[in-house]
């Protein structure tokens, strides 16, 4: 029986000769093959298939974000002021962006959770900035609904950027989760 090393090898070279193939039944082979092992993956280890299948949804999205990466995000962002955690929970964000009708997903460039990462680290980062600009000396001064929507504005400008200069999971690679395969 091999290693895992070796099959982790292994595996690597038929990735990559699928990929470089221009034979359509090798990504039939190697897309079936997937599809076996994500179904059995499902059944014995859920919490991993989910995180595979987020993965996965880059090929609809620019920018997609699964519920527990937003989750893991907050935990590890520190705002100007020093405190932990994001500004909006995902269901104030969200209800207050309904009320002022914004989009909350918008295919291809991104989805909620997308937006809601996004929009709580422009908070994060540029809270005191965006409260100064507003004609406020504290970003707590600031009423709620004119943060998110300039926050949400910040961030759709982030997340629909024409030349693709801000991805969400790429500026937080590596913060997610230590075993990611972002």
């Amino acid at each position: 029986m091999m290693k895992a090393d070796e099959m982790i090898q292994r595996y690597e070279e038929l990735y990559h000769k699928m990929v470089s193939s221009k034979d359509p039944a090798n990504m039939k082979i190697f897309g079936e093959s997937e599809m076996w092992v994500f179904k059995e993956v499902a059944k014995v280890h859920p919490d991993l298939a989910e995180s595979w299948l987020s993965h996965l949804e880059e090929v609809c999205w620019k920018n997609y974000l699964s519920d527990k990466e937003a989750v893991n995000i907050s935990n590890r962002t520190v705002n100007q002021d020093g405190t932990k955690g994001f500004h909006w929970t995902y269901e104030v964000f969200t209800k207050a962006l309904q009320s002022l009708n914004g989009v909350i997903e918008e295919k291809p460039y991104y989805n909620s959770y997308a937006l809601y990462v996004t929009a709580n680290v422009c908070y994060s980062d540029h809270g005191l900035s965006i409260a100064m600009d507003m004609g406020y000396d504290d970003p707590r001064k600031v009423p709620n609904e004119k943060m998110v929507l300039s926050c949400y504005r910040k961030a759709v400008e982030k997340l629909k950027d024409i030349d693709m200069g801000f991805n969400v999971r790429k500026y937080f690679k590596g913060k997610m989760y230590s075993n990611s395969p972002m």
